[in-house]
């Protein structure tokens, strides 16, 4: 009995309870046939062996198989439905792993995004900035260039007026 599909006595708790409804009966029905199999079994009993939360004895099983007219190998046999179910159970578990793996993925990728995208505004503002940086520059080399050219040509200009002279 595998992981999936619990422990024996997870088995055997569903097996009764299955057993047990298919036949129409109460727990504390269940329990009267027990008491005449000689097992001191009270209603209590049943609801703690159908929960698993108590360990089946082997005299016990004998008895449960004797009441529901079936072998102890039926009684610990799990039903085909409960192999679907518990395939289908670590099938989902399998593909829950996936998602949460990738909803990690997805936030880590939105995360390193977000840095990215204020590095690129960052970027951005310092082209911006070099970018009037480079528009005063130019006006401030024009203007130097004009007056140089202003100064070279009053310089001509005077030297012109001197030579006239």
């Amino acid at each position: 009995m595998g992981d999936a599909l619990g422990t024996a006595e997870d088995v055997v708790g569903r097996r009764v309870k299955a057993l047990r409804l298919a036949r129409g009966w109460s727990q504390q029905e269940l329990a009267t046939r027990m008491k005449d199999q000689g097992q001191p079994w009270r209603q209590t009993t049943v609801a703690k062996t159908e929960a698993a939360d108590r360990p089946i004895r082997v005299n016990e099983a004998a008895s449960l198989a004797a009441v529901f007219g079936i072998t102890i190998s039926d009684l610990l046999t799990v039903p085909i439905d409960d192999y679907h179910l518990a395939s289908a159970t670590v099938q989902l578990a399998e593909v829950r792993a996936l998602a949460e793996a990738a909803q990690q993925r997805v936030s880590e990728l939105e995360r390193a995004h977000q840095h990215a995208t204020g590095q690129l505004e960052a970027a951005r503002q310092q082209h911006h900035l070099a970018l009037v940086e480079l528009q005063r520059a130019q006006e401030q080399y024009q203007a130097e260039v004009k007056s140089a050219a202003e100064r070279a040509g009053n310089g001509e200009q005077e030297h012109q007026e001197e030579a006239e002279r």
